[in-house]
């Protein structure tokens, strides 16, 4: 994997939009209040540039089972060092909240910290651990949350010295760290959230699975059993698309390993709706649990599809863009 993975996601439980992009690029995410809105069916030009997440990050394995003690005692006592060790590294600059296997950190009260860490970090792990993930991380997963653009911007200069840190926050899966601008709206993570767990349960998704799920929490809502995504400002991008006749067609999608290529900003949405119609239908956790043990081969994606509608994905595809057309977006 990449080095970098960048954000986006929920605010406690109804996701604020964002998303996420790869190594050393902008997060293609929604602008905060008040700013312009990404162009139609394109990412900005700097997530443009963005790089393939997909490859597994280097502690993917061994994960611990959902069904086993968790956390563990080793696993609790890494968290207790990682939080010393941010404790020494920057004094009073940071308060430090732990919740095994994550460490959050951040320039605010100890208590706002603990609420973004309770109902950004944790409740929605738990939720795509029930719903989609049997094995939990054995590595300790770091948040860094910054109270505002100066204070990131110093700490992304580290990551990114000649500049160009993304607007909304990263992730480094090298590190397992997300880095993020809370103020920009928590949805800066659980976008990256889900990219940070699914390795553990799910090592080497293809790039449009692996976007679609995590977009589709970039809106949402989350309960115990799982998380629903909701309509984002991706729609009206896949809707103007599916107007003017150019998207490409669901099949291409799911088995040419372009995702980053010039339709990026195209991809990103039809990938998210997909997998919402998926949701929409009942079949995304049973979609995900097939398409894990079964995500290799020639035409992998296409045969899982295929294999849980119990159609052509050719015959699939006029239904969800039908579904695409009925949804409504209101900013």
């Amino acid at each position: 994997m990449k080095q970098w993975i960048l954000c986006a996601a929920v605010l406690a439980t109804a996701c604020a939009g964002q998303t996420d992009a790869p190594a050393n690029s902008p997060a293609q995410t929604q602008p905060a209040a008040g700013s312009p809105a990404p162009a139609a069916g394109a990412a900005n030009a700097s997530a443009q540039r963005a790089v393939p997440v997909n490859a597994p990050a280097p502690a993917a394995a061994p994960a611990q089972p959902a069904t086993a003690k968790y956390p563990s005692a080793e696993l609790a006592a890494l968290c207790g060092k990682k939080a010393d060790d941010i404790r020494r590294q920057y004094g009073r600059k940071l308060k430090v909240v732990v919740h095994p296997p994550f460490v959050i950190a951040g320039d605010m009260s100890e208590a706002k910290l603990d609420s973004h860490a309770k109902w950004s970090v944790v409740r929605p792990a738990r939720a795509m651990w029930t719903a989609y993930f049997d094995k939990k991380p054995d590595k300790v997963i770091t948040t860094l949350l910054f109270a505002g653009a100066d204070n990131y911007k110093l700490h992304a200069r580290k990551d990114y010295p000649s500049g160009g840190a993304p607007y909304y926050g990263y992730y480094t899966p090298a590190r397992r760290t997300m880095v993020m601008n809370i103020n920009t709206g928590g949805g800066t993570l659980v976008h990256e959230l889900t990219h940070a767990l699914i390795v553990y349960d799910f090592p080497n998704p293809p790039t449009w699975f692996n976007e679609g799920l995590a977009s589709l929490h970039e809106q949402c809502q989350v309960a115990e059993a799982g998380i629903t995504g909701l309509p984002n400002w991706r729609l009206p991008a896949l809707q103007g698309a599916i107007k003017a006749k150019t998207l490409r067609p669901l099949a291409e999608l799911v088995t040419r390993r372009d995702f980053y290529g010039p339709l990026q900003g195209i991809n990103y949405a039809q990938a998210r709706y997909f997998v919402m119609y998926m949701q929409h239908k009942g079949l995304l956790v049973k979609f995900y649990r097939y398409f894990r043990e079964h995500a290799k081969g020639d035409d992998a994606d296409v045969r899982a599809v295929e294999h849980i509608f119990g159609r052509k994905i050719s015959d699939i595809e006029p239904a969800f863009l039908a579904w695409v057309m009925t949804l409504k977006f209101e900013r």
